[in-house]
């Protein structure tokens, strides 16, 4: 992988095996390669399989395992989060598109017009589970936009 090739590269640049070697490495992990990996995830996380979910966290685990070296040998992988004060890519991923879709519920959001009318306040008090827009439904899981999974998961009163 080139990414991880290139923390590699950078790691042995580095000369000595210090603290501000494994403080440097962590971040340009976090700004050069964690963005890579995440690179408009709003539009395609939602439709990843569990498969490829975990073929991306594994990025990071070895990502992780190069930057802190025989130090964490052995080390389950939610030990090395909390090592490295570092979240989930997956987790991350959630996050982003929740802060997204926030976004485009704003009034003044350019995307605001792709969601369906929002119900009137009077409706919403008499529901069990209020929301502010009708959820659409869909045939397939799948193949659904970002719109109609933030509808279903995202949205609360």
């Amino acid at each position: 992988m080139v990414p991880l090739s290139l923390l590699s590269y950078y790691l042995l640049s580095v000369e000595d095996q210090s603290l501000t070697r494994k403080t440097v490495s962590e971040e340009f992990y976090t700004a050069v390669m964690r963005p890579i990996l995440e690179y408009a995830c709003v539009v395609w996380h939602h439709n990843l399989t569990a498969q490829q979910s975990d073929k991306i966290e594994s990025l990071q685990k070895r990502a992780l395992r190069i930057i802190h070296g025989d130090q964490v040998f052995g080390m389950p992988y939610d030990s090395l989060f909390f090592l490295s004060n570092i979240e989930r890519l997956h987790q991350r991923r959630a996050d982003a598109g929740k802060t997204f879709f926030d976004g485009v519920c704003q009034e003044t959001s350019c995307l605001n017009h792709l969601l369906p009318d929002k119900r009137d306040p009077h409706i919403i008090s008499k529901m069990r589970h209020p929301t502010w827009y009708p959820i659409p439904y869909n045939r397939t899981k799948r193949y659904q936009s970002f719109i109609h999974y933030a509808l279903s998961h995202y949205q609360t009163q």
